[in-house]
């Protein structure tokens, strides 16, 4: 995929780009992670387009339409290691609960704490906020209102 066709194809919820050449171990890395999460867009550019994006010219990096994006990959090459931050990446750090998240939060059995308010603006809302963010990756923080939704 050439740099202009990377920049006007990356969009959805999710995408995952590797920089560089077709081979070696992050690559082939790469290529069996994309075959484990079908609900994700998978893209391949050369390593000179990385740059752009902040990105090493041979790595991972993932693009996601909330919180800080783009988000660049420095694990082990190992897919299991990919898969894993993949994972951990496709929530965000404050979760608008919702059927899309319900794998994440009780089909993987992470640990998590919700937060049942009608009330968006109170100053507890901003303390529950600044605590996802501080323990970001250890606990997944929910937010669900009490009169719609399910």
């Amino acid at each position: 995929m050439s740099c202009e066709d990377l920049a006007s194809s990356v969009g959805g919820k999710l995408n995952l780009v590797y920089f560089g050449n077709f081979e070696g171990d992050l690559f082939n890395a790469f290529m069996t992670a994309a075959k484990t999460h079908d609900n994700y867009l998978f893209f391949h550019a050369h390593g000179d387009c990385a740059d752009a994006h902040g990105a090493k010219s041979h790595g991972l990096t993932i693009f996601r339409n909330f919180d800080k994006s783009p988000i660049h990959y420095n694990g082990e090459l190992a897919t299991a290691e990919i898969n894993s931050w993949i994972d951990k990446s496709s929530i965000p750090i404050l979760i608008e609960f919702s059927e899309e998240y319900i794998e994440p939060i009780f089909g993987k059995g992470n640990p998590a704490v919700i937060l049942f308010t009608n009330e968006r603006e109170s100053e507890f809302n901003k303390v529950f906020a600044r605590a996802s963010e501080s323990l970001n990756g250890q606990i997944l923080f929910v937010i669900s209102g009490t009169e719609n939704g399910i």
